[in-house]
């Protein structure tokens, strides 16, 4: 897999970016910078070289059709902004044309014909096989973001060499993806401790490195004192410690009181702490926290499907091969 900084670009080569849009929005206005600005050194590396850039990407799931509220027009001020006078094209919700999602070759042709280079830097969308992933990198030459080579580095040592203890915390809403990896996790981690309704869910049967939650708060919205307890012991004893998912209803005061206490004991773990996943990050900011782990991943599915199983989509189309 090659670099981008490794490509030759000279001033005026045409440089498709599917990069990693998919922010939360709120009445046109930007929630969450912190996808967009793990986009920049790319963008800035291809301004210095005076290339022409063509920015793409998705928000949401808008599965073929147009919403005001998904398009990527809001992110325009914001680009502008960050890159100064400098020109680029922001192409619209790729999602916006059910072609993506299918990886239909005559659409990956359409978005091939606007540029002479393609550049992967978003990371979090490398588990789908969608046209501007997977397709694309067959039609021209391609190469890995900044930020996506950094990921790739970081959790690929993660996954090869962890220090141990090695503790992963799984929670939050979005089960179907975390479900099919945790029986992996349970192969290679010491301890996997679970939360939210991934807790809820879990009927994959024990092992003795496995931990749900035994008590709950009220409507089984947060994990209870017994749970954090001794999650919070097995957290500080770890040495290397992965989080994606809360452990609760967050969002709510009255449920926000398990992720908070997690939180607070992977800080003080003396660990190296990896987090990924929006809901993660949107937690770990409410705590004051994201600023103090190792690093945060901009995947959630991506980074957990990366550190299961050694490999995604995304990654093989740039000939990552571990």
């Amino acid at each position: 897999m090659l670099s981008v900084t490794d490509a030759n670009i000279s001033a005026g080569l045409r440089i498709f970016v599917r990069g990693d849009l998919d922010v939360p929005l709120a009445g046109g206005n930007i929630v969450d910078t912190f996808r967009l600005d793990r986009l920049l050194p790319t963008l800035n590396f291809l301004k210095s070289k005076s290339a022409e850039i063509i920015l793409a990407g998705h928000i949401g799931r808008p599965h073929g059709s147009f919403t005001s509220d998904l398009s990527t027009k809001q992110l325009k001020n914001y680009f502008d902004e960050k890159l100064g006078n400098f020109s680029f094209e922001l192409m619209e919700n790729l999602r916006f044309d059910l072609r993506e999602e299918t990886n239909d070759v005559s659409f990956a042709r359409e978005l091939a014909s606007k540029a002479n280079l393609y550049v992967n830097e978003c990371f979090g969308t490398n588990h789908e096989r969608h046209a501007s992933i997977v397709g694309l990198p067959k039609l021209l030459p391609a190469y890995a973001g900044v930020r996506l080579m950094e990921e790739v580095a970081t959790l690929g040592k993660v996954m090869r060499e962890p220090a141990r203890p090695l503790t992963v915390i799984l929670g939050g809403a979005k089960i179907d993806t975390k479900l099919p990896v945790i029986s992996k996790f349970v192969e290679f981690a010491d301890n996997v401790l679970l939360g939210g309704k991934l807790g809820l869910e879990w009927k994959g049967g024990d092992a003795k490195n496995l931990y749900t939650p035994t008590d709950y708060a009220v409507d089984f919205k947060d994990i209870g004192p017994n749970t954090i307890a001794k999650y919070k012991d097995i957290i500080l004893a770890s040495k290397t410690i992965i989080w994606s998912g809360p452990m609760g209803v967050f969002e709510e005061a009255a449920f926000f009181g398990g992720t908070l206490a997690i939180a607070t004991a992977v800080i003080a773990a003396q660990a190296y702490t990896i987090a990924g996943g929006g809901d993660t990050i949107s937690a770990l900011k409410k705590a004051n926290a994201l600023e103090k782990f190792g690093f945060v991943s901009t995947g959630g599915s991506a980074m957990l499907e990366f550190l299961a199983r050694g490999r995604l989509p995304g990654l093989e189309a740039l000939e990552y091969h571990g």
